[in-house]
């Protein structure tokens, strides 16, 4: 069953998705990262939905950076801590790359520890919209620790034809 398509809707065909995402954050030793350009992505066989945040263009392989977030649709409200067993992010990082003359490579900097906190403002099967607040620290395996703090603003709206 389609996460967006009542069991009781008369649509035949799968409804058109839109996302309004932003997210706003302060990381350690970088310029304030800020995006309103996302990918929404989404499990058929499963609740997992997944958001990709970008602030770069396209063609600027040098200068990528974003974060992504992947849970279920049906998360519940609370705070959380990335050493939780019940930790409810399939994925949750920030992201940057780095650049020579013949190759870029992405540094992932997934939390170690600090909080998240979940806000579930709405989920129906007409609306997602969620408010995380969140405050990390992270290692890539390679670089230094970085400390991403800031506030991530996701609603997926589906809309008939």
């Amino acid at each position: 069953m389609s996460l967006f398509k009542s069991k009781n809707s008369t649509l035949s065909l799968d409804p058109f998705v839109s996302v309004n995402c932003d997210i706003e954050a302060k990381v350690s030793n970088r310029v304030k990262f800020h995006t309103q350009n996302f990918q929404f992505v989404k499990d058929i066989n499963s609740n997992l939905i997944g958001f990709i945040g970008r602030a770069y263009e396209n063609g600027f392989n040098d200068s990528k950076k974003g974060m992504v977030f992947t849970f279920s649709s049906d998360i519940q409200s609370g705070t959380y801590s990335p050493t939780d067993p019940n930790f409810p992010f399939d994925t949750l990082h920030y992201y940057e790359s780095g650049a020579n003359d013949d190759d870029t490579t992405l540094y992932t900097y997934k939390p170690e520890r600090g909080t998240i906190n979940v806000e579930v403002v709405e989920n129906n099967s007409e609306t997602l919209r969620y408010i995380i607040n969140f405050d990390f620290k992270g290692k890539d395996h390679r670089t230094e620790e970085l400390r991403i703090v800031g506030k991530a603003e996701f609603n997926v709206f589906m809309r008939p034809l």
